[in-house]
């Protein structure tokens, strides 16, 4: 796994755990370039539905876009990461029942 603050793709796992609902494995991980703490997140790989894009295209729906659009919309708000994470949570769900 890369680091998301220098790039090193050397670090070890110092926890992990299994998350409430037994679906998503939580690990936190420690550089050992630059000795920064992350976090990681594994998941059963559901089928997703397609986006339609306004262009016509289409393509898979992509967790990271949404946390990633969410990070951006909240950042100088006082959001916390737990409570992005849980929206994309739900968006997700709703995807998977709408169109998985």
């Amino acid at each position: 796994m890369k680091c998301p603050y220098c790039g090193e793709d050397d670090d070890r796992v110092i926890d992990s755990r299994v998350s409430r609902d037994g679906y998503e494995i939580r690990r936190r991980r420690l550089c050992n370039r630059c000795g920064r703490r992350f976090t990681t997140y594994e998941r059963v790989a559901e089928e997703l539905p397609y986006v339609v894009k306004r262009d016509g295209r289409r393509e898979p729906f992509s967790r990271e876009k949404v946390l990633n659009g969410l990070r951006k919309a909240c950042e100088k708000r006082p959001v916390s990461i737990d409570v992005l994470e849980k929206i994309v949570d739900r968006i997700e769900a709703w995807a998977q029942e709408r169109g998985g």
